[in-house]
C-alpha cells in the first residue's frame, strides 16, 4: 500500500512524523489499584474488625478503603461468619462443647459389651484430636482475653470519643494483634 492509497487521516499522520522530544510518561490514574501486600494487610484488618471486633461491613469499608462488595466476597470465601460465631461463642464455650463431645463418645464406648468397649483406631484418633484441641483452646485463651479487652476498649472509644478516634485505635490494635500472632 502506498501513501496515495492510505486514508487521508493516516496520510496526515505519516506526514507529521514522530513528535519531537522525549515521550511523556502517562499520568497515573487516581484510582490505581493498591499493591498486593497492601490489599493483604487490609484484608487481615477487615477480618479482625469483622470477626473479633464485631464491626459491620459498611464501617469496615470506611476504615480500610475497600469496597463493601470486596469485603463481602472475602467473608464468603473465608467463612468469616463461622469464625465470628465461634469468636462470639468464646473459648470457654467451645471447650465445653468439645468436652461434651468427648464425654458422649466415651459413654457410647463404655456401653458396648467387652471386648468392644474400647475405642477403635478411628475413635482413638478422634478422641486424641479433640483432646489436643481442648489443650490448644486453653493456651489460646490469653489471646482471646487480649482480643476481648481490645474490642471493649474500641467500643468505649467509639461511644465516648468518636468513630474517627476508634478507627485510629483499631489500626493500632490490629498492628498489635498481628505482632502478637507472629510471636506465637
Amino acid at each position: 500500500m502506498n501513501a496515495k492509497s492510505k486514508p487521508k487521516a493516516k496520510q496526515q499522520k505519516a506526514v507529521r512524523g514522530k513528535p519531537k522530544g522525549p515521550a511523556k510518561a502517562r499520568p497515573k490514574a487516581a484510582t490505581e489499584r493498591p499493591a498486593r501486600q497492601d490489599i493483604d494487610r487490609k484484608k487481615k484488618l477487615a477480618y479482625t474488625l469483622y470477626v473479633e471486633n464485631g464491626f459491620e461491613q459498611k464501617v469496615i469499608a470506611e476504615i480500610t478503603g475497600i469496597s463493601e462488595q470486596s469485603i463481602s466476597a472475602w467473608k464468603r470465601a473465608g467463612s468469616w461468619d463461622v469464625d465470628r460465631h465461634e469468636a462470639r461463642m468464646g473459648f470457654d464455650q467451645q471447650r465445653r462443647n468439645i468436652s461434651r463431645i468427648i464425654s458422649t463418645m466415651l459413654e457410647q464406648i463404655d456401653q458396648r459389651k467387652p471386648p468392644c468397649n474400647v475405642p477403635d483406631s478411628k475413635e482413638s484418633d478422634t478422641l486424641n484430636k479433640l483432646a489436643d484441641t481442648v489443650k490448644k483452646l486453653q493456651t489460646e485463651l490469653s489471646y482471646a482475653h487480649k482480643a476481648e479487652a481490645g474490642k471493649q476498649f474500641i467500643l468505649f472509644i467509639q461511644k465516648v470519643h468518636s468513630q474517627e478516634k476508634a478507627i485510629e485505635i483499631v489500626e493500632l490494635w490490629h498492628e498489635f494483634i498481628m505482632q502478637s500472632n507472629d510471636q506465637r
